[in-house]
């Protein structure tokens, strides 16, 4: 998988396939998830971005429909089930280099230990992210 969120949130399966991502709510879902990839996301939380301070009645429920469509969505581009219910609330796990945002920190931080030529490159690489 690779998830893009240096620009418009995209999200690649394993074969190159664009993941389609559908409305408002699904984006800000996995966004929020990925910037706590690989730790747990309350459901209150994620209640919280998705509503804000007056979700409906039904927001939990609601919630947990968004978490299964984007569920099947990954696990279908990926093989896996990257998404996973942990209490209080879900987890997405990532592998290194699937982010695009930890790729340009590691891109930039390995470049400091090289020479000029090869700084320039993973530079050149970070910012092409």
């Amino acid at each position: 998988m690779e998830y893009r969120i240096l620009g418009p949130l995209e999200v690649l399966g394993d074969d190159g396939t664009p993941v389609t991502l559908a409305g408002l709510r699904e984006r800000t879902l996995l966004a929020s998830l990925l910037l706590s990839a690989n730790h747990v996301v309350s459901a209150d939380r994620l209640i919280d971005v998705l509503w804000g301070e007056e979700p409906p009645p039904s927001a939990l429920n609601a919630l947990q429909v968004y978490v299964s469509k984007l569920r099947r969505k990954l696990e279908a581009a990926s093989q896996t089930s990257p998404i996973r219910t942990e209490h209080p609330g879900y987890v997405l796990n990532t592998f290194p280099g699937e982010i695009d945002a930890e790729r340009f920190e590691e891109l930039v931080r390995s470049s400091e230990a090289t020479g000029p030529e090869e700084a320039v490159t993973r530079l050149s690489e970070a910012l092409s992210l």
